[in-house]
């Protein structure tokens, strides 16, 4: 298994990366893989529900930074 923590907090060092890398602390105790994604600082465009991922397989909106992480649920 592996958790996925996002960081939403524009600012470096923040108390939400704090937060965070405790948590990987207490998931990596238990044997659990954790990752975690900062984004506070990135432009992130939501799906614009065009359903081309339906046909492509894959989200089309390759200029998102939020794409790469979308591919996980094809």
């Amino acid at each position: 298994m592996k958790v996925l923590l996002i960081n939403g907090s524009p600012r470096h060092n923040s108390n939400t990366l704090l937060a965070l890398s405790e948590m990987v602390n207490v998931f990596s105790e238990e044997g659990i893989e954790t990752e975690i994604i900062n984004i506070g600082t990135k432009a992130i465009q939501g799906c614009i529900a065009c359903e081309k991922c339906r046909e492509i397989n894959k989200c089309f909106c390759t200029g998102s930074y939020a794409a790469p992480f979308l591919q996980h649920s094809f």
